[in-house]
């Protein structure tokens, strides 16, 4: 497909020659222009590439990813996102870093942000890392801080992921407990007419509720679906509008914005240690 008669190089791509446009790589491959520019500029032999005899032969790629990759360059053929392979857009994203192609590189990130909740969080950590993308890395181990370690495939999480990783699991793990075990302090309603049992049995009814649902050693739950459940509860003594009143403030999940702040802390510190966000300054999009 991408076998111009009036192209001025010829690449090599296994068994597949492509003759494209000095000016399309140059315009959109920052690897292409360095090397097209030391060529010239130190007198080296400039025949490669001149002919199907003699092209620039391209090591590692597929002719399918050097295809994709050729569509985004020349803006031609650009494949339905719906249909790209995630080995498709992995292949693009590797040939973006490759080639140092911001527009290959925009695309590649655009169907991946489409695929973000089909792919294991631990994959996209893979990616993410590989090729330093690091909305993505984030958004990836903010997921896997959710899941049980039993269920991640460490052999391909880098040792600082996780060490990181099960450090802000004991943390969490801890404050949970600590939730559980204490239950926010009751605010009473001016209808209350026994304060003092009210608060005895919304501790009771908080650890028998709350604590079991948070702390199942089976399946537990989120806070938010620990809430869904607790709202059904029975809740003895209390007094009906003290109840209505704490599962008011209960809901506005206040005793689990430190849970989220230390993710979402820990996410972005990871990420500015171990991602460098390539740039390729220079070239079009």
């Amino acid at each position: 497909m991408f076998y111009y008669f009036d192209g001025t190089h010829v690449i090599q791509v296994e068994n597949v020659l492509f003759k494209v446009h000095r000016s399309v790589l140059v315009d959109k491959s920052l690897f292409f222009r360095d090397m097209f520019d030391v060529t010239h500029d130190f007198g080296f032999d400039e025949s490669q590439g001149s002919s199907d005899q003699n092209p620039i032969i391209d090591e590692g790629s597929t002719v399918e990813g050097f295809e994709l990759f050729l569509s985004v360059l020349y803006d031609k053929w650009r494949p339905d996102a719906a249909r790209m392979s995630d080995e498709m857009m992995v292949q693009l994203l590797q040939l973006s870093q490759k080639y140092q192609s911001k527009s290959a590189q925009e695309h590649g990130l655009k169907r991946l942000q489409n695929r973000l909740w089909h792919i294991s969080p631990t994959k996209l950590v893979s990616i993410s890392l590989k090729y330093q993308i690091k909305d993505v890395f984030e958004h990836a181990f903010s997921q896997l801080v959710r899941l049980h370690v039993n269920k991640l495939d460490c052999d391909i999480l880098t040792i600082p992921v996780w060490n990181t990783l099960i450090m802000a699991k004991e943390q969490l793990d801890l404050h949970r407990r600590i939730v559980a075990c204490e239950p926010p302090p009751m605010v009473h309603s001016t209808r209350c007419q026994d304060r003092k049992t009210c608060d005895d049995d919304w501790r009771q009814v908080w650890w028998n509720g709350m604590g079991r649902f948070l702390l199942d050693g089976r399946n537990p739950l989120s806070f938010d679906d620990a809430m869904r459940q607790f709202q059904d509860f029975d809740y003895g003594a209390v007094c009906p509008d003290c109840w209505r009143q704490m599962l008011d403030f209960c809901k506005q999940g206040k005793a689990f914005t430190h849970e989220r702040r230390l993710i979402d802390n820990t996410c972005q510190e990871l990420a500015s240690r171990l991602i460098k966000e390539p740039t390729f300054d220079g070239v079009c999009t």
